[in-house]
């Protein structure tokens, strides 16, 4: 599964990398891997399961895109 552009900030990735490492880490997926336009899973051992879980990081990728752009941008220590 693929993103294009716009961007995520790092701090959203991170939250997307700590779902990654939690399927992988209670067993859902055998390995997994995300970067800045990808997010690769596998193998998950059922098409619906497979399903369930690209929808649910299409859903988050697009929410945070969408935020991103909609929200000012305000860096973490407090300062816009």
């Amino acid at each position: 599964m693929s993103s294009s552009k716009p961007y995520v900030p790092d701090h959203a990735m991170t939250v997307l990398q700590s779902a990654v490492e939690a399927l992988v880490r209670d067993g859902t997926v055998g390995q997994g891997s995300i970067g800045a336009d990808y997010i690769s899973l596998g193998p998950i051992k059922t098409e619906s399961r497979a399903r369930e879980i690209a929808a649910a990081f299409h859903a988050a990728v697009y929410g945070l895109q969408r935020l991103h752009m909609t929200v000012p941008n305000v860096t973490t220590d407090g300062d816009s």
